[in-house]
């Protein structure tokens, strides 16, 4: 049995305890020198936060050539030239990609006690298991945050994200540190939780960007322009996201689902093009469930299924 798993059932506890000792003084406690392995944007814009909240940072390496911010060093070949310096490993790759890298690191000159921490939201720290070999902490830390394309923005949109923690002990506990220079809120997680905590992301954030693209195409159907289309639906979606914020899914719910009106919901279906009432479809049948939480009678909800008729499967 390797030590990520001998480890990882004292995780939530131990981390938890961690936490609950960092205090006023952590802030005079020496930061440990950063590495940064991935030139995206994920890699680059969080190496900017980190140096802007005075993390050492050593550089950002990559694959090719790619333009970052002042301030942010960018080294491209086999290996990073700072590799044997670096305390902390910060993997910002695709999860295909991982597996590899971790398995190249392990045979390239690591820091002895390194930590390694990678950034994907489906896997597990088990995946760096190479480096755990060699003698790493190993880990993942993924900010529950979306990554703009201009990375100057990472300092902002980082202050006060969730980062979903989980791995060995000392992973963690460096993870948290970071987090917290950040401005972030660090959360535990059990490893076998990280992939139903990452289908939640992918709705909140993914499909959200699918349902406004949807919604952009309704709107341009009905004769306004692409932009015009998303200037009129971004302050509704605001509002919608403020509403959730302070009511929660159920009350926050509004629309023809929720009050049970069948015939809109008919029209609507009538009036899309197959792909968008496919998506329409699926939708609606999730919001029903919300809309019987919050009161929608058994009359209401049949009619609403008839609407629905050969979308219900």
């Amino acid at each position: 049995m390797s030590g990520y798993h001998r480890r990882k059932d004292l995780l939530a506890f131990e981390a938890r305890a961690d936490v609950a000792r960092v205090g006023p003084g952590a802030a005079r406690m020496r930061w440990p020198k950063v590495g940064v392995i991935g030139a995206g944007r994920a890699g680059v814009g969080l190496a900017l936060a980190l140096r802007r909240a005075r993390v050492p940072v050593l550089g950002v390496h990559g694959r090719r050539q790619v333009d970052v911010p002042d301030g942010v060093v960018l080294s491209v070949g086999p290996r990073a030239p700072w590799l044997a310096d670096a305390e902390v490993l910060l993997l910002a790759v695709g999860d295909g990609a991982l597996a590899g890298l971790a398995a190249d690191l392990a045979a390239a000159v690591v820091r002895p006690g390194a930590v390694a921490l990678h950034l994907s939201g489906a896997l597990t720290g088990e995946v760096l298991a190479p480096l755990a070999a060699a003698g790493a902490s190993v880990g993942s830390m993924h900010p529950l945050m979306t990554v703009s394309s201009a990375p100057e923005r990472a300092p902002r949109h980082l202050r006060g994200a969730a980062f979903v923690l989980e791995g060995e002990f000392e992973a963690v506990r460096v993870a948290e540190r970071l987090v917290r220079a950040l401005g972030g809120v660090p959360l535990m997680i059990a490893p076998e939780a990280k992939t139903i905590y990452h289908a939640g992301a992918v709705f909140a954030s993914n499909y959200l960007v699918t349902a406004m693209a949807a919604a952009e195409r309704c709107l341009e159907r009905a004769g306004l322009t692409r932009a015009a289309a998303r200037e009129a639906l971004l302050p509704l979606a605001r509002a919608t996201l403020e509403n959730l914020s302070e009511a929660g899914p159920e009350a926050a719910l509004t629309g023809p689902v929720s009050r049970g009106d069948a015939g809109t919901v008919r029209g609507h279906r009538a009036a899309l093009e197959p792909e968008d009432r496919r998506l329409y479809d699926a939708l609606a049948k999730a919001t029903l469930t919300l809309a019987k939480a919050r009161g929608l009678s058994g009359a209401a909800e049949a009619a609403l299924l008839a609407a629905l008729g050969d979308a219900i499967g």
